[in-house]
Parts: C-alpha cells; sequence; structure tokens
C-alpha cells in the first residue's frame, strides 16, 4: 500500500434504516491488486458502491487518482471502472450498445483489451444480443469486459470470478495482473484460489471500517 495514492478514502460512513453498516473507513491505496474479504454482510459490496459514486455515503469523501467523487464526480468517474456483483444495466441495450456507451461516457475508445477480453470470457457471440435476452452469467461478463474501456486509474470489482471457468478465470487473471502494475484494482471476494492467482494483498473490512 506504498507509493502514490490512486485510490483514497477518509471517514465514510453508511447506515440503512438508521443501522449503522460501518464508519469512518478509511484508506489510500497506490497501485497493485488488492482483496478485500470479510464475512458476509459485512459491508464488502457497501464499501465498493460508495468508492464507485454509485451510493453516496452518509458522510466522507473518495479520491480518484486525486480528484474528489464529491467534488468533481464525472472526471473523477472517467478515471475509474466499475462491475458491480449484478447487472443494473437497461435491458433493451445490445452488448456491442454497452460497451460503445461507456466508451463515450469515458471520452474513450472501444478498447481493443475489452474485445480481446470478450473472446476469452467466450461472450462474443452475445456481442449482438439484448441485454435481457441473456444470461446473468453472461451480463457479467460484459461488464468485466467493459471494465477494461479508458485507461482507469482504479478499478473496483465485486466477486469477479464468480461463475467462470477456467479459461475464463485465467484469461481475466492475466488482465487484472497486467492492469494493476500502474493502477489500483481492488476487489471483493470469497475466493482463495483466484487471490493467490493475481497475487493480491489482502485487506479485511473490519480493519479499515469502524463499527459502533
Amino acid at each position: 500500500m506504498t507509493g502514490e495514492a490512486l485510490l483514497r478514502f477518509k471517514d465514510l460512513a453508511v447506515s440503512y434504516a438508521g443501522r449503522e453498516v460501518f464508519g469512518a473507513a478509511s484508506l489510500a491505496l497506490g497501485a497493485g491488486a488488492y482483496a478485500l474479504q470479510g464475512a458476509n454482510g459485512s459491508g464488502k459490496s457497501t464499501l465498493l458502491r460508495l468508492l464507485a459514486g454509485a451510493q453516496p455515503p452518509d458522510s466522507g469523501d473518495v479520491w480518484i487518482d486525486g480528484i474528489s467523487l464529491a467534488g468533481s464526480p464525472e472526471a473523477a468517474r472517467r478515471r475509474l471502472s466499475y462491475v458491480p456483483d449484478e447487472s443494473s444495466i437497461y435491458p433493451f441495450m445490445t452488448g456491442w450498445n454497452f460497451l460503445r456507451f461507456v466508451a463515450a461516457a469515458k471520452r474513450a475508445p472501444l478498447e481493443p483489451t475489452a474485445e480481446r477480453l470478450a473472446g476469452a470470457l467466450g461472450i462474443a457471440p452475445h456481442l449482438e444480443s439484448r441485454f435481457d435476452a441473456m444470461s446473468l452469467g453472461t451480463q457479467k461478463k460484459l461488464l468485466l469486459c467493459a471494465a477494461w474501456i479508458g485507461e482507469a486509474r482504479v478499478v473496483l470489482m465485486d466477486e469477479p470470478s464468480n461463475g467462470l471457468d477456467e479459461a475464463a478465470r485465467e484469461a481475466l487473471v492475466t488482465e487484472l495482473c497486467a492492469r494493476s502494475a500502474d493502477s489500483t484494482v481492488l476487489f471483493a471476494t470469497h475466493d482463495t484460489d483466484f487471490v493467490a492467482a493475481t497475487g493480491a494483498s489482502i485487506i479485511m473490512i473490519d480493519e479499515i471500517c469502524r463499527r459502533s
């Protein structure tokens, strides 16, 4: 966790229906791969949503490559990629529509890496299909491909290896290791073999989040 902090958050707190999930979550991470771990219900997915700007915190702030997510959300989001555990994409979009939409939102070309990963994950034949005609596994793989569009300095992924066959896992590990050389890749997972394959440093959520 040394070097220039590409992902930094300080005093993040969030509650649901008056119940605190966690408070005062703070950490700074430089380039590398990091595996966020903890018990089910400990707030891993919630923390990733906060870091991606998909959910506002009750307090605290996040900096992506030095840019405040609260102060300059559009600029910060162009420097990050987020892969949730479940897809929330509009059902009428085709795979190609979605990849082009992400590229336009990030003001970036449709990277060859994204297309190469689509082939490696076995979803190239589904890129002309609408999201509502895809299996949940295919939707997740498409989100993984989109994470490699643009020059994201921070990549956030929730259970990225779920549902992947061995060839797809190896392809994802290869791309993740390459990206983590100069970016921060933070993923939540229970998959110890995936963590070992990526060489990720383990971060326990209870060690960075205060709980009342």
